[in-house]
């Protein structure tokens, strides 16, 4: 960055948000969160930001209610049932 200690006609001097050196006005831009920042350091938003979501459909077709449990009993299953 250049020394923006100079007198230039319709300009004045502005604190860069992002590097903190002093630049001339015309030598900034807004960016998309507020702050101004040398154009050197300008950023452009992510594209991403504006990309919407779709919903999620997570209801299962034809539902059905789980069985009631079979407990089994001591000495039930043998070796041979295996």
């Amino acid at each position: 960055m250049g020394n923006a200690d100079y007198y230039k006609k319709n300009s004045f001097n502005r604190i860069c948000d992002r590097c903190g050196f002093k630049v001339k006005a015309e030598n900034t831009k807004p960016e998309w969160n507020g702050a101004i920042v040398c154009k050197r350091h300008w950023e452009s938003r992510q594209p991403l930001d504006k990309l919407r979501g779709r919903p999620d459909r997570q209801s299962v077709p034809n539902p059905r209610p789980d069985p009631d449990p079979v407990y089994l009993t001591v000495n039930q299953v043998t070796v041979d049932d295996l």
